[in-house]
């Protein structure tokens, strides 16, 4: 959970999409901030997300700099990787086998 829900108390008209005036949403419940890793390594060292260019995932950007500060705030020392492609993916494998520390492949 990167943000908690909560209930704004203040007044609040948000238009829609098939009214044409603004619906009243004053002390409505606003949903949590949540984000969940495609990838995450069993000793909880690693993450590896995978998106291609998505212009329609409009939030992602928002909600992926809201998780790397989640992981900086609560000091989690995960190794983090974003990847777009096949390659991609294999150079993230390749670091996190590389950077393991214990030997093993």
């Amino acid at each position: 959970m990167l943000i908690d829900g909560f209930r704004f108390p203040y007044r609040y008209l948000k238009m829609t999409s098939k009214a044409k005036l603004m619906s009243d949403r004053s002390g409505s419940k606003q949903l949590p901030i949540k984000y969940t890793p495609d990838f995450v390594g069993k000793d909880h060292d690693w993450i590896i997300e995978t998106k291609g260019y998505l212009p329609s995932h409009h939030d992602f950007p928002m909600r992926w700099k809201l998780f790397l500060r989640f992981l900086s705030m609560n000091d989690l020392p995960y190794g983090v990787y974003l990847a777009k492609n096949k390659e991609q993916v294999n150079q993230a494998i390749q670091d996190i086998i590389k950077n393991r520390g214990d030997g093993e492949e």
